[in-house]
């Protein structure tokens, strides 16, 4: 399907955004969590991207200090377009915009976790200035 050239507006992500975050981002983060991260706070650098009143492509980052020694990075959570407004930029809008966030915070380390088996995100990321990490990541599954 193709878009028809559409005015597309970036900005930060408020808490009356959530709704329609959940809705675009389906089963990516719970309510609960996405409230967590404190939107609209110091630490936060989300955005929404709108067309026509309607948010149709969101990203969730924060600011905040990871790793030994400790390094204040922000941390991509995830970025998602709706379906048919990919591949016409909005996601490198939102990182750019993220990126702007961090540079007037004074973090210069920006951080994204790419599933090893999601060679799509990978592409994009690094199509962005990412690179592979030094830094080697270890999850442990704690019983329920």
């Amino acid at each position: 399907m193709t878009v028809p050239k559409v005015h597309v507006t970036v900005r930060r992500m408020t808490e009356e955004d959530i709704d329609a975050v959940m809705e675009l981002g389906g089963n990516i983060i719970s309510r609960s969590e996405l409230t967590d991260l404190g939107l609209e706070g110091p630490l936060d650098c989300s955005f929404v991207a709108v067309v026509d009143g309607r948010i149709i492509g969101f990203n969730l980052a924060r600011m905040q200090y990871v790793g030994i020694p400790l390094t204040r990075v922000c941390l991509i959570h995830g970025i998602v377009v709706q379906h048919e407004f990919r591949r016409h930029g909005i996601g490198n809008r939102l990182v750019e915009e993220m990126f702007r966030c961090c540079h007037e915070n004074g973090v210069d380390t920006i951080r994204a976790h790419v599933e090893q088996s999601d060679v799509r995100l990978q592409r994009f990321i690094m199509q962005l200035g990412f690179y592979r990490s030094t830094v080697d990541n270890y999850d442990k599954t704690v019983g329920a």
